[in-house]
């Protein structure tokens, strides 16, 4: 009775034992994050290459199979994050730049601003002068002279306006510069981020 139960109890082992021993021995499925030990390896799998390599996302990564797509986001992203400090450079440097000739031109804006209505002012009071001229046809002839100067002094204010109105232009194109430099670093950050996010999608775990 006893041998018949110990018989029992081997014949099951045994079942058991083949049971589990075809997951065991089946090959393993290529993705991304099996491990690998061979580095630069390549072998393909599903219509996929992948490559045993360190993953660039993961610090301190393991040698792992990694889809061709993953490794080419990923160094693409590991390159532009390390561009970062010199972008910030760049940038800080044509900001510092850019707000001193901010300084210089809004002084010279305000002094044409200024310029702008004062001869505005003249312009105003010359053509108040020449209604009047204009006004006493008696002497017309004689006052001739003198309406032409005006008119002509009106010309000249006119023109030193649309000069003066030159300098707030460049104020403005300045700050406009100014403001593409500042978010020139935001917008590389938010493009690493933005790289991470896709590489980090492609080399998800089993992809």
């Amino acid at each position: 009775m006893f041998r018949k139960v110990a018989l029992a109890a081997i014949a099951a082992v045994l079942v058991a034992g083949t049971t589990f021993a075809i997951p065991a021995n089946a090959a393993t499925k290529i993705s991304n994050g099996v491990a690998c030990s061979k580095i630069n390896a390549t072998t393909k799998s599903g219509g996929y290459t992948y490559k045993c390599a360190r993953n660039l996302l993961v610090p301190n990564s393991k040698l792992t199979w990694l889809s061709s797509d993953c490794i080419s986001l990923s160094k693409a992203w590991a390159a532009s994050k390390a561009n970062l400090p010199k972008i910030k450079t760049t940038s800080d440097t044509a900001l510092a730049a850019l707000d001193a000739d901010i300084v210089v031109q809004q002084t010279a804006a305000d002094k044409a601003t200024a310029l702008i209505a004062e001869y505005q002012g003249k312009i105003t009071t010359i053509k108040a002068a020449l209604v009047t001229l204009k006004a006493d046809t008696v002497n017309l002839t004689k006052n001739k002279a003198t309406i032409d100067k005006y008119e002509g002094a009106i010309k000249s204010y006119e023109a030193a306006i649309k000069g003066q109105s030159t300098v707030g232009r460049q104020l403005d194109r300045t700050k406009a510069a100014r403001a593409l430099a500042q978010n020139t670093y935001s917008n590389a950050q938010a493009e690493v981020n933005s790289g991470f996010q896709m590489a980090k999608l492609i080399c998800t775990k089993g992809y």
